[in-house]
């Protein structure tokens, strides 16, 4: 073991020796670089230097005591012993500091706050904290253990995410943890021991989450920001005590839980100025309940709930203006009132810091009147607000049914911007309404909702999940978004009723495992995308009788996911279409010629099939390559006059006489590309099993 001083001025700390590196404070530079086995000294000798860190630096231990230059770089340092920072000098490293020695290791800081990441990663490796600790970096404990001595610290997070054998010991520190992200995460608690001690921890980012792991026990957790927007706490966790921060500004703060918890204190859900700014309390999938066992629960207003239970001796618990968007338990909530919009002015939002709604039509603008997922939220005729007036849905608020049948005569704007509002109730236009915006609007009801578009455009995207629930439409729906997920049925049923759906420019998509399904009716479902129709997942049924018209003149496809109830599917522009999986399908027709494809491999069932081509335009029908794809039907395939047999072909009634009708073109038999016989005249079909 040797010392290593600093001499070299202004340089890289590397492999390179030069004449860095000196025996003694101050002395003759051309000592060998420092190994893990050397103490190294930056010191007043070293002089007001930046020195740079650009490769992996080994040492023992590290003491800055008495430098006045900056330490620089990105590389990493890693100590096998002490390290002292001092508060004269400038820290601007932000590589890794790691703490591997295999020891009890020391950092002291002097109340500097560094910027370098702190690892320990030292099967025996401990790290103590000698004084407070301020990083804008990690602390990541990947071996070892790491121990606070009941000083506090600031950092963005804290990281231990594998199965070593790990400690972490805080006391009664106060640790606050900065990153909008996963601030904490342990995840897995597989060989970690986490003493939590009478700690408090606080989050402060504006999307932080708390990452447990399983079993783990925390004692006094905080969200503080009060402007949040997603925090979420995973893991099924324990705390003392858990509270969050109310919103600063009109908003929905939502904090989401994908386990259940244990809060063997009190858990508090603050309030914010008024009844606009909210707190959303859900569990992380619509539909799954979260239970929230609590010794006591703060005084509640302003807070909203989906999927929660609240159990323990608290239970029930209540509040003011507590909004019910379904799936709950343990709670009292506010019983469903009827609101009416007041707002004066040409142009409001939906919330904000003045009151906008009242409790009777035209009468005095009041917070509380403000609705809530329960309530029904109605525009009157005129005035509120004026003729050719706008209302913003500032917010992804929890809406119950908005009713806007009155706005006639009197026209007036619904605009959502990008925001994502969940509608609990019914959604009602009037034929004076015009919407706008891009956001979400997702129908999460439980129970049956209706959609009244009174020949209204949505330029929003419209997402189905209400499990167990039901959205019907009133009449005609039309939907102009831009976008592969125009409209989604996730969960629950979605039934056309008989009326026309057509998405003007986006897809119509059924993802995932929830029990949904789609009744067709038997109206015609026009869709304009090249994105077409996706189906992915489960659990899904489909019903009805109507057409499924994929019209774009561009390429577009039909994911149909294997389902075997499909209508009518129309090849309805110019465009190829591509049909994948294998789906059964009530009928396929065309009402423009453009390409047909399967894809290779797929047997798709047809209970009739009525194309054509024409004379000098054929309609090609094939496999999307080489491998053979299979149409089948209840009977013979009719090819009519004019066909030929080409062979490789099963249930086939072919007609040997001349005619003059027209018929298909077949791209693709059994992986060969086929060109019409030279002696070939008119139009010919040639099929493929």
């Amino acid at each position: 073991m040797s010392d290593r001083f600093w001499v070299g001025g202004t340089a890289n700390w590397d492999a390179t020796a030069g004449t860095k590196w000196a025996t003694t404070s101050g002395g003759a530079g051309g000592a060998s670089v420092p190994t893990s086995a050397d103490d190294v000294y930056f010191d007043a000798n070293s002089g007001t230097v930046t020195v740079t860190v650009s490769a992996i630096a080994n040492c023992r231990a590290l003491t800055f005591t008495g430098f006045t230059g900056t330490f620089a770089g990105s590389s990493s340092v890693q100590a096998s012993n002490n390290v002292v920072v001092v508060s004269g000098m400038t820290w601007t490293h932000s590589g890794n500091l790691t703490f591997l020695g295999g020891v009890t290791q020391t950092l002291t800081t002097n109340g500097k706050s560094i910027t370098s990441p702190i690892v320990v990663d030292g099967s025996s490796t401990t790290l103590s904290l000698a004084d407070a600790l301020t990083t804008t970096g990690s602390i990541t404990v990947t071996r070892g253990t790491f121990t606070t001595n009941n000083y506090n610290i600031t950092a963005s997070s804290i990281v231990s995410s594998n199965s070593n054998t790990r400690t972490i010991n805080l006391g009664s520190s106060t640790v606050t943890l900065s990153l909008s992200g996963t601030a904490l995460t342990f995840a897995t608690s597989t060989n970690l021991t986490f003493n939590a001690g009478t700690s408090s921890i606080t989050f402060s980012g504006t999307n932080a989450a708390l990452n447990g792991g399983t079993g783990v026990t925390f004692y006094d957790v905080s969200f503080t920001s009060t402007a949040l927007v997603t925090p979420a706490i995973n893991g099924p966790n324990t705390f003392n005590n858990l509270s969050v921060a109310g919103r600063a500004s009109a908003g929905v703060s939502s904090v989401i839980f994908n386990a259940d918890q244990t809060i063997n204190g009190t858990l508090t859900l603050s309030a914010g100025t008024n009844a606009t700014m909210r707190t959303f309390v859900r569990s992380d999938t619509i539909g799954t309940t979260r239970t929230l066992t609590c010794a006591s629960v703060a005084s509640l207003t302003d807070i909203d709930f989906r999927d929660i239970t609240i159990a323990g001796a608290a239970a029930p618990v209540s509040g003011t203006r507590l909004g019910d968007c379904k799936g709950n338990s343990g709670i009292t909530f506010d019983a469903a009132k009827t609101v009416y919009y007041r707002a004066t002015v040409s142009s409001s939002n939906w919330g904000g810091t003045t009151s906008n709604w009242s409790l009777t039509s035209g009468g005095t603008a009041d917070h509380a009147a403000f609705p809530l997922a329960q309530d029904t939220a109605i525009v009157p005729s005129a005035t509120y607000p004026p003729t050719g007036g706008t209302i913003t849905v500032n917010a992804a608020y929890n809406i119950g049914t908005i009713d806007m049948s009155a706005r006639t005569t009197n026209t007036m704007t619904l605009a959502t911007s990008t925001n994502t509002p969940t509608i609990y109730g019914n959604w009602i236009n009037g034929t004076g309404t015009t919407l706008t915006g891009t956001g979400t609007l997702t129908f999460a009801g439980r129970g049956s909702q209706t959609i009244t578009s009174a020949g209204k455009t949505f330029t929003q995207g419209v997402t189905i999940n209400s499990p167990s629930g039901s959205v019907a439409l009133q009449d005609a729906f039309t939907n102009s978004l831009v976008s592969s997920s125009a409209f989604q049925i996730l969960g629950g049923t979605f039934d056309a009723n008989g009326y026309n759906v057509s998405t003007t420019a986006g897809g119509i998509q059924s993802t995932g495992a929830n029990t949904r399904t789609i009744n067709f009716g038997s109206g015609t479902w026009t869709i304009a995308a090249a994105a077409g129709w996706f189906y992915s997942g489960s659990n899904l049924t489909v019903t009805g009788t109507g057409t499924i018209s994929l019209t774009s003149a561009s390429a577009k496809t039909f994911a149909g996911g294997g389902i075997q109830t499909y209508p009518t599917i129309n090849q309805g522009g110019t465009g190829t279409l591509t049909i994948s999986g294998s789906n059964k399908f009530a009928g396929l027709t065309n009402t423009a010629i453009g390409r047909i494809q399967f894809t290779g491999g797929t047997t798709n069932i047809f209970d009739s099939f009525t194309i054509s081509g024409a004379l000098g335009n054929l309609l090609p029908l094939g496999s999307t390559n080489t491998t053979q794809a299979t149409l089948q039907k209840s009977t013979a395939w009719q090819m009519g006059l004019l066909s030929m047999d080409s062979g490789n072909n099963t249930n086939l009634s072919f007609v040997s006489s001349d005619g003059t009708m027209e018929y298909l073109n077949v791209s693709y038999i059994n992986g060969t590309v086929v060109a019409p016989p030279a002696t070939a005249t008119g139009n010919f079909l040639m099929f493929f099993n």
